[in-house]
């Protein structure tokens, strides 16, 4: 009996990531290949929703939900990609583009790529400050404690007086945490995310995650 050939470790070179609502409009289009393809990914992502909604149907069932992961979505043989999707459990869908290898892609491998990018999500939606508006702007704290001298209280008049003045924020719009109210310019305002998004592409423009 003929002993198996072992499955190849597979570089991965991812080359887009797309955020997408419930509603499956684009929240976020990351190029891993940079700005300049970024319509490029747009519209990739948009080929990729009527795939998505019908593999939900057929995965799902009235007491079962479809699974997060929804496996390859298609492939472009023309732009060497292929697709994958996943959806969380809060309707959320993502869609990710990889180079066209000549060997198997492991889904455990795109599972923790997606896993990755949701750990990533969550903790940029559940940062309360990126729902401010961007106009918004914060007055220095006192870097003193106790009372003031006279003195103290002088200099601190003329910067009372310059203080910054926020237009009031509903509490119903500053903590919006539901996938109904994320909006894309929060994740693009993200520090960490940005970082986190960045230091994916540099771990897997080649090597395994």
């Amino acid at each position: 009996m003929e002993a198996r050939t072992p499955i190849p470790l597979v570089p991965l070179h991812l080359t887009s990531l797309t955020i997408l609502s419930p509603t499956n409009t684009p929240l976020y289009v990351h190029s891993f290949t940079g700005p300049q393809d970024e319509l490029r990914h747009y519209h990739l992502s948009h080929a990729a929703i009527d795939v998505i909604e019908e593999r939900i149907v057929m995965t799902s069932t009235p007491t079962k939900p479809a699974d997060s992961y929804l496996g390859l979505l298609f492939c472009m043989e023309d732009m060497a990609l292929s697709v994958y999707g996943f959806q969380t459990t809060t309707k959320l869908r993502m869609v990710l583009s990889v180079a066209l290898v000549d060997a198997m892609i492991k889904d455990a491998d795109i599972v923790a790529i997606f896993r990755a990018v949701h750990q990533l999500l969550l903790s940029a939606i559940h940062n309360p400050f990126l729902s401010l508006p961007p106009s918004f702007k914060a007055a220095h704290a006192p870097a003193h404690n106790g009372p003031l001298s006279e003195s103290a209280q002088a200099q601190e008049e003329p910067e009372r007086a310059v203080r910054p003045h926020n237009p009031p924020i509903p509490t119903d719009k500053m903590f919006i945490t539901s996938p109904e109210g994320i909006e894309g310019d929060w994740l693009k305002r993200s520090g960490r995310f940005q970082s986190g998004m960045k230091r994916i592409g540099e771990l897997l423009s080649g090597g395994r995650v």
